[in-house]
């Protein structure tokens, strides 16, 4: 099927279109773009990691996370962005059944965006099963959602503003609640949530903040911002710093040190139980070459 037949049947409405994205005063893409690559490409890279992204959750298990008010707001929100996402497609069916011609496209995509909704937030709730109290795959998959569907909420003021007659007030509608949960989520993904049930966290009168900090604040360094600031305003004291992470403790790094250690002097005695079979010819100097040329003229 071609793509513009799949965005409208009648093929008014183009996949791409250079006037109306580059050659124009007020550049827009067209609805044909917003409602195939804008919709599906947040799916596809959750769809894409989701494998992958479980298998690795579930051999770094780091132990139980109790239902929150963060993990239950995760997960309603999730809920209710599959719910409006199905309310598109049954509004598509219902037009259908009066007799509207509806182009496959408002039928495929919202489907295909309610099923990732749903998976966000399975995952949402395997993430707490696995302890996990920051996730860097949601939060990129919510950033991704939350800039396609910007650039749809601009295209859909500027019809509303400058078209106000072909707006499709349910699908608007519909469209202005999702987005507005999608900044939710995002918000929501930006947190993190509370320690595993019986982890080292909560036994330690004094962990490490980076172990409960959230993805945003691990790759910008945020969770040590307090340590700097008292450093600033008085010398540190032992008292000042935090536990040791276990994979910055001595039982596990002193155990791969000797691991790479004993490889490489298996690397070393290798390479001279070579040397000592196979020594290394000794280099003839110039004068060499030039004997065995006179040697070869003389014959």
């Amino acid at each position: 099927m071609d793509i513009d037949r799949f965005c409208s049947l009648d093929g008014s409405d183009p996949f791409w279109d250079w006037n109306r994205t580059w050659f124009a005063s007020n550049p827009d893409l067209t609805q044909c773009f917003q409602n195939t690559v804008l919709v599906w490409v947040p799916c596809v890279y959750l769809w894409l990691c989701a494998p992958l992204y479980c298998l690795h959750l579930r051999h770094h298990d780091r132990g139980y996370i109790c239902m929150t008010h963060l993990n239950k707001a995760k997960t309603v929100l999730g809920l209710l962005l599959w719910v409006v996402c199905w309310a598109d497609v049954f509004y598509s069916f219902w037009e259908r059944n009066r007799g509207v011609a509806i182009a496959p496209v408002y039928l495929v995509s919202p489907t295909i965006l309610g099923i990732t909704m749903l998976l966000a937030g399975g995952l949402v709730q395997y993430e707490r099963m696995k302890g996990v109290q920051s996730s860097g795959v949601m939060l990129i998959f919510w950033l991704l959602a939350v800039l396609c569907a910007t650039v749809a909420f601009r295209s859909k003021i500027l019809q509303a503003l400058g078209q106000p007659s072909s707006v499709d007030v349910f699908r608007c509608t519909t469209f202005y609640i999702y987005y507005a949960l999608l900044l939710l989520s995002l918000a929501l993904s930006c947190l993190s949530d509370s320690p595993p049930l019986f982890s080292q966290v909560v036994k330690d009168p004094n962990p490490c903040p980076e172990l409960g900090a959230s993805f945003l604040s691990k790759i910008t360094f945020w969770w040590i911002t307090g340590l700097m600031v008292h450093g600033y305003r008085r010398p540190l004291e032992e008292s000042d710093l935090w536990s040791l992470n276990p994979a910055d403790q001595s039982q596990a790094i002193v155990p791969q040190l000797v691991r790479s250690w004993h490889q490489e002097c298996s690397k070393a005695k290798r390479l001279s139980e070579t040397s000592a079979y196979f020594p290394k010819r000794p280099r003839a100097g110039p004068g060499a070459s030039g004997l065995r040329r006179r040697r070869r003229c003389c014959w």
